[in-house]
């Protein structure tokens, strides 16, 4: 079978990261993905930009890298093109994974902002963009490598994109496999428009259970070491969306985020059934909605009702600070 290749958009200022830049080019071909050619589409016109956005559309993930400098800036907006092109990778949904250099590290002057607004705008940037999920703090190129490695794969794993194979990668056999997967997605169509309405029926019961109410999940490693930690689904709800955001998931993710929710590091060895019927809830709930991709598995979204109750548990209230 034919390995998916994924395409990685990489954002920095330029001078002062190329060495840096070039690592991380050898790390994303080691790790099957294709780099954009940053020194290609360097941003430093309002028309190159607007070629950056279109490569960064055709992107299953931007890699951001910070240094000590802002970058060329727009005369209109004010900010520079590198966080232009972050702006822009975020406002397609485009999954974004951030490294910023250390603030103890000392680099050449050449390496550094000189301008006191250049570095207040760099300031807030990086305050803004190490929010970020996946976001990691660098020292050296090596330290820098090593980071990208693993961020790009725990990516890949957690974060359903599109990727890339070759046209005649595809065999008969495959091509057949395809025209079914069709026929099923048809008749999967229709039988989710019945389960809306079905579950539309669901959500008038009364006592479908969520604000409030207490979850149990058991972690048992081996006979010896067998403990139980409790919360409530929309305490859970609410850990777990903020982490899916507009992302597509892996069902693996999802259960780990449901452990990660009451305590534990990972759903391995929690109980299985617990975790999966809570993440039942939040579909019954419609909270979420999920469908199978071949070969991967179940994969789950937030759905515009799940946003919504995202941004209703998780906003700042007058009265948490009476």
């Amino acid at each position: 079978m034919t390995q998916k290749k994924y395409q990685v958009f990489i954002s920095s200022t330029y001078t002062d990261l190329i060495e840096e830049r070039k690592k991380v080019q050898e790390i994303l071909l080691m790790a099957d993905c294709i780099p954009a050619g940053m020194e290609a589409f360097v941003a430093t016109t309002e028309e190159q930009f607007q070629i950056i956005k279109k490569v960064i559309d055709f992107c299953d993930y931007y890699v951001l890298i910070l240094g000590k400098r802002y970058g060329s800036i727009n005369p209109e907006t004010g900010l520079s093109y590198t966080e232009m092109e972050y702006e822009y990778a975020v406002s397609k949904g485009v999954p974004v994974l951030v490294f910023a250099l250390d603030d103890s590290v000392v680099v050449s002057a050449d390496k550094e902002e000189k301008d006191a607004e250049s570095k207040r705008k760099l300031a807030v940037f990086k305050e803004k963009a190490m929010k970020n999920r996946l976001a990691s703090i660098w020292k050296d190129g090596g330290d820098l490598s090593g980071k990208v490695a693993i961020a790009i794969m725990k990516a890949k794993e957690e974060i359903v994109r599109p990727g890339w194979m070759r046209g005649d990668s595809y065999s008969t056999e495959s091509l057949e496999r395809i025209v079914k997967l069709q026929e099923e997605n048809k008749a999967m169509s229709e039988e989710i428009s019945n389960l809306k309405e079905q579950v539309g029926k669901l959500e008038q019961i009364p006592d479908l259970a969520f604000e409030g109410y207490s979850v149990e999940i058991s972690y048992n490693r081996n006979e010896c070491d067998k403990i139980t930690k409790s919360s409530t689904l929309d305490k859970i709800f609410s850990y777990i969306s903020l982490n899916i955001g507009e992302y597509e998931v892996h069902e693996k993710y999802l259960e780990d985020l449901v452990a990660q929710s009451v305590g534990y590091s990972r759903s391995d060895y929690c109980d299985d059934f617990s975790i999966k019927r809570i993440i039942n809830q939040f579909v019954i709930l419609g909270f979420l909605e999920t469908w199978i991709v071949d070969d991967e598995g179940g994969v789950y979204k937030l759905t515009e009702k799940g946003k919504q109750m995202k941004n209703m548990l998780n906003a700042f209230r007058i009265e948490e600070q009476k």
